[in-house]
């Protein structure tokens, strides 16, 4: 099993739980390209979006975290 020594977690809060509950839905589905170097988890937490990543490196880190964002914005 790969060592993870990189993380983060993003919050990203919306008005109300419901559509926390909507983006948390929908970006589940779109699994991680690099899944064997980053781990990403979602969950909501009354009307935020938690996500958080561990990875091998901060690169890695850094390239999962651009495209949760660029799906988020979508």
């Amino acid at each position: 099993m790969p060592e993870f020594p990189h993380s983060t977690v993003v919050t990203v809060p919306f008005g109300e739980p419901r559509l926390a509950r909507i983006a948390c839905e929908s970006l589940q589905v779109d699994r991680e390209l690099s899944g064997d170097k980053v781990v990403r988890t979602i969950r909501v937490d009354d009307a935020n979006l938690v996500v958080s990543f561990t990875a091998q490196s901060l690169r890695v880190l850094r390239v999962s975290i651009n495209g949760f964002m660029d799906s988020l914005i979508l």
